[in-house]
């Protein structure tokens, strides 16, 4: 007899700046949406680890671009919610962004919700770094609306 996974999953919206590291004043507006799903409460027990894939924009480099990867999920144990996910520019080129929230009890909401991170390229040097946000007042009762279980 086969047994029933049960998982979740989640949607989420970011939004703020980045700058490349040879320009640093010249900020630029960024966003991504991404869908967290997690297949099995077993295996996320284990690994904390949640699947992501969504979109991501960032002025003058992804318009609306398809991203994935991993958001780890250790808030309980080691307090810090690390995002990394891949995607391909609107040019070909491919980039990582890894961010990490570290959750604190000094801040609470806020670091919950702002999450400072770095952009890399194919060979791995870091080439931006970026500042996004959840807006709390517009999108809590969308994020909430969205924690399904899954089966």
């Amino acid at each position: 007899m086969t047994q029933m996974k049960l998982g979740f999953r989640f949607r989420e919206t970011m939004s703020g700046t980045f700058y490349f590291i040879d320009t640093p004043a010249d900020e630029r507006p960024m966003s991504f949406s991404l869908e967290a799903r997690v297949a099995s409460m077993r295996a996320f027990a284990r690994d904390k680890l949640a699947r992501i894939t969504g979109e991501v924009t960032m002025a003058g480099l992804a318009d609306r671009r398809p991203l994935e990867g991993t958001l780890a999920m250790k808030l309980l144990d080691e307090r810090r919610l690390p995002y990394d996910f891949s995607f391909s520019a609107d040019d070909g080129t491919r980039y990582r962004f890894r961010g990490e929230k570290n959750v604190t009890a000094l801040a609470p909401i806020e670091s919950m919700t702002v999450l400072p991170a770095s952009l890399y390229d194919g060979a791995g040097k870091e080439v931006a770094r970026a500042t996004v946000k959840f807006d709390v007042r517009g999108d809590l009762k969308k994020f909430v609306r969205s924690f399904r279980l899954t089966i």
